[in-house]
């Protein structure tokens, strides 16, 4: 699914982070986000998400314009994975089960076989999925907060140092898996060489000051 940005202007706290950005993301490509700490990275994956309003420009997500009307149907094209999820409370199982729940992605499935795949594939031992949230590392918390995503099946991913925490073996593996997806629009901010080298391209955004 395409993603484009035009002319886009953002200040946080006053602070000027964009000033006519603009790119274009082809349906599959997978993109990573790049700059030094506070040049706005994380804000404007929130902007794609519909979750920060821009103070000037446009943002359309397969052709249609984010705006106030059409900002809902638009998150629902998308998956987001932060830095460190908040899961809420209850446990593991409940939490990956719990968006299915919601109107918007009742049409979804989410079995147990599928749930116990992904953890499977990110090396997440299935006993923690019955153990409270608040009592998982931020590694574990990470790859929960990613099976959700890839169970959601969205067409854009933005994901947000996803890898932070997680040891080699389970990097590893999310990078084979966010490798063999071809079909997903994948915009990533990350440090890790084993994400950057599956990137077809980076956005840099090199601009001093914000709260990135």
């Amino acid at each position: 699914m395409t993603i484009q940005v035009d002319n886009l202007k953002l200040k946080r706290d006053g602070v000027e982070l964009f000033d006519g950005l603009s790119f274009s993301i082809q349906s599959g490509r997978r993109i990573c986000v790049q700059g030094r700490s506070g040049s706005g990275k994380s804000t404007l994956l929130k902007a794609l998400a519909g979750l920060v309003v821009p103070d000037a420009g446009q943002i359309a997500i397969a052709g249609q314009e984010m705006t106030g009307k059409t900002v809902w149907d638009l998150r629902k094209k998308i998956a987001c994975v932060s830095q460190e999820p908040d899961l809420g409370q209850g446990t593991a199982l409940d939490r990956i089960r719990q968006p299915f729940s919601y109107h918007a992605n009742a049409h979804l499935q989410c079995s147990s076989q599928q749930i116990h795949d992904y953890c499977d594939v990110l090396k997440l031992e299935r006993k923690l999925l019955n153990r409270d949230v608040t009592e998982l590392s931020g590694g574990e918390k990470q790859r929960i907060a990613i099976v959700i995503a890839f169970l959601l099946n969205r067409p854009i991913l933005l994901l947000d140092e996803p890898i932070s925490a997680l040891d080699k073996e389970s990097k590893a593996a999310f990078r084979q898996l966010l490798a063999d997806d071809s079909e997903r629009t994948v915009l990533f901010v990350s440090h890790d060489d084993l994400l950057l080298e599956i990137a077809h391209e980076t956005i840099g955004l090199d601009k001093e000051g914000g709260n990135g």
